[in-house]
């Protein structure tokens, strides 16, 4: 029977860093572009942006720092508990002599 590699498993606080960055990455654009549609509400009252959009550029308004800082301090944590337990995930690949 040949030796089969086992299959070594990802580090899944690799995942959890790529989902916490994506995170922020939206909520600061999102944070950057709600002035100009609470800009866009009182320009055209009648004809500006849906009342959706205006509560949420509210919401990132009252929420937006503490939101951009929870993220960051997430994606600190994971990218420690990515890196420090790195050398559990990874792959064991002999060599060819061995």
């Amino acid at each position: 029977m040949p030796n089969r590699a086992r299959k070594s498993l990802p580090n899944p606080f690799y995942v959890l860093v790529l989902l916490s960055s994506t995170a922020f990455a939206v909520t600061a654009l999102a944070y950057y572009i709600s002035p100009n549609i609470e800009q866009a509400a009182i320009a055209r009252p009648e004809g500006g942006p849906v009342p959706e959009s205006k509560a949420l550029a509210a919401w990132f308004d009252r929420h937006g720092p503490t939101t951009l800082a929870a993220e960051i301090a997430v994606m600190f944590v994971t990218g420690l508990l990515a890196m420090s337990t790195d050398h559990w995930f990874a792959s064991k690949k002999k060599a060819k002599g061995q």
